[in-house]
C-alpha cells in the first residue's frame, strides 16, 4: 500500500514539474511592452507608445541564437514583397556593442532595441519569442520558437490579425 502512494506522489510531482517546464519554455508570457525599459542603438530611451499606429512584429532574440538568426534572415528576405507597411522590431538583452555588430553584419533593415534587463525579467525564457501587434499595440498573436515566415498562408494569417 505504501509503495502505491509513493508511486502516485512521484508521478504527481513529475507531472507538476513537466507542466511547469512546458509553461515556462513553450508558452509566451503576457507582456506590457509600454512597461519595458528599452533603448535604441544610440542609447536613447524608447517609449513603446511611439509605435502606436503601426503594425508590428516584435521578436525577442539574440545574436548567438540560430533560430533567431534564421527567422530574421527570412523576415529580411520577404520584407519588401510580403511585409511592406509592417515594422519589424528585434529586442535583445545583449550588450549594445554586440547588438550593433549583429545588425550591421547581417544588414537587417529592422529596428533593433536593447532591453536593459535580462529577458527572464519579462517572463521570456526561450527565444525567439515573437509577438504580432496591431496599430493599437494590442498583442494579436504570440509564438515561442521559429515561425515559418516563408509559408505564405502563415504570413497572410498573421497580417490579418494585425488589422
Amino acid at each position: 500500500m505504501t509503495k502505491k502512494y509513493i508511486v502516485i506522489a512521484v508521478v504527481a510531482v513529475l507531472g507538476f514539474v513537466g507542466f511547469y517546464l512546458y509553461k515556462k519554455y513553450n508558452v509566451p508570457p503576457t507582456i506590457d511592452f509600454t512597461k519595458l525599459e528599452l533603448y535604441d542603438l544610440d542609447t536613447n530611451k524608447i517609449d513603446f507608445n511611439t509605435f502606436k499606429g503601426k503594425k508590428l512584429i516584435v521578436s525577442f532574440g539574440a545574436s548567438w541564437c540560430p533560430n533567431c538568426i534564421d527567422e530574421l534572415n527570412t523576415l529580411k528576405k520577404i520584407k519588401e514583397k510580403s511585409l511592406s507597411g509592417i515594422e519589424i522590431i528585434c529586442i535583445s538583452d545583449e550588450d549594445l556593442e554586440t547588438i550593433v555588430k549583429w545588425r550591421k553584419r547581417k544588414e537587417y533593415p529592422f529596428t533593433f532595441l536593447k532591453m536593459n534587463a535580462p529577458f527572464n525579467s519579462a517572463g521570456v525564457f526561450s527565444i525567439p519569442t515573437t509577438y504580432i501587434l496591431n496599430t493599437k499595440l494590442q498583442v494579436k498573436d504570440e509564438t515561442v520558437g521559429y515561425i515559418a515566415w516563408e509559408n505564405e498562408s502563415t504570413v497572410e494569417h498573421l497580417k490579418k490579425l494585425m488589422e
